[in-house]
């Protein structure tokens, strides 16, 4: 049921949110799935088929669902969230957001 909440969710966002034009300094979110991923760079498919590049930083945040996940953990063809913001003309990328892994079993106290 929480996967089915979580998707029907992640699917509600990647339609309303699409790649928006960059601002310096403002946030934006691009949905889609990764095509390429390296120590320091990021390339995400966006919904719409168009292709952002987003630099990863020491500082940038990798979550799974409510865990912490590492960029490693990123995976080329997984449906993401990224949150960039523009920067002298750089894309730096704050937050990857990963998808909780379909079939993973309920931590301890947690109910289906």
């Amino acid at each position: 049921m929480k996967n089915r909440i979580l998707g029907a969710a992640l699917a509600a966002v990647f339609a309303l949110v699409g790649v928006a034009a960059a601002h310096e300094g403002h946030e934006h979110k691009v949905m889609g799935k990764v095509v390429a991923v390296s120590e320091d760079k990021i390339e995400v498919e966006a919904t719409d088929g168009k292709k952002v590049e987003g630099v990863l930083l020491a500082t940038t945040r990798y979550r799974r669902g409510k865990a912490t996940a590492a960029r490693t953990d990123v995976k080329v063809g997984e449906r993401v969230v990224i949150v960039t913001v523009e920067e002298k003309g750089h894309k730096n990328v704050k937050q990857v957001l990963l998808g909780e892994v379909a079939g993973e079993p309920a931590k301890q106290g947690e109910k289906h």
